[in-house]
């Protein structure tokens, strides 16, 4: 796991550091992925490196949080133009993570990251059960929701809308990403799920 020696850092290193993982991946599969020449990139010591991350999963976790962070600004957009529809934003955020991975840089990184999935399964079971977290969640986003026509309206049934429909996005991102389904099919059964989530949400 990320150590919290990694969280603790000025924000210039931490991302002189983010940027130098980002930038290996980018022009290297998984396989070939050189811890020396990160820690070349960010200047730090081998040492430092192993004080912040313990694996390569730490790498790839680091790269995944750094693109779904910057989520959930656009998150806030949409829910911003949409006057609070949370399930509207579900669906645009799918449309979002999709042309977001089309840029050619971006599309570099995914690749190689999904190749290191497929060529561990283990690997990517623990990951995904235990350490990717979309940042679909956090309080401003919360507390842009329209609630007016939710049938239950308290804080706790609210949050615990989020993190049904947070799930139902993630399992979406990951069957096109991950699995390799066809991104059209996919978004068919996420805009279906999330009719159906809709009609027990609102009133």
């Amino acid at each position: 796991m990320i150590k919290k020696t990694f969280y603790n850092l000025p924000y210039e290193k931490r991302k002189r550091i983010t940027d130098a993982v980002i930038k290996e991946f980018m022009e290297r599969p998984n396989e070939k992925v050189s811890i020396n020449r990160i820690i070349k990139t960010a200047e730090i010591s081998r040492g430092s490196f192993y004080q912040y991350f313990d694996d390569k999963v730490d790498l790839i976790e680091i790269i995944t949080k750094t693109m779904f962070e910057e989520s959930s600004n656009k998150a806030k957009e949409i829910l911003k133009l949409s006057c609070g529809d949370l399930f509207v934003m579900y669906i645009k955020m799918f449309d979002y993570f999709g042309d977001y991975s089309s840029q050619k840089q971006t599309l570099k990184i995914m690749r190689n990251i999904v190749d290191s999935f497929k060529a561990n399964d283990d690997l990517v079971s623990e990951y995904l059960k235990n350490r990717f977290n979309i940042a679909l969640s956090n309080n401003e986003i919360y507390l842009m929701v329209d609630r007016q026509n939710l049938k239950f309206q308290d804080n706790e049934s609210v949050k615990c809308l989020i993190e049904i429909l947070t799930q139902v996005l993630k399992n979406a991102i990951f069957d096109v990403f991950v699995a390799g389904s066809d991104r059209e099919e996919v978004r068919e059964r996420l805009i279906k799920k999330i009719d159906i989530i809709k009609q027990g949400a609102v009133k």
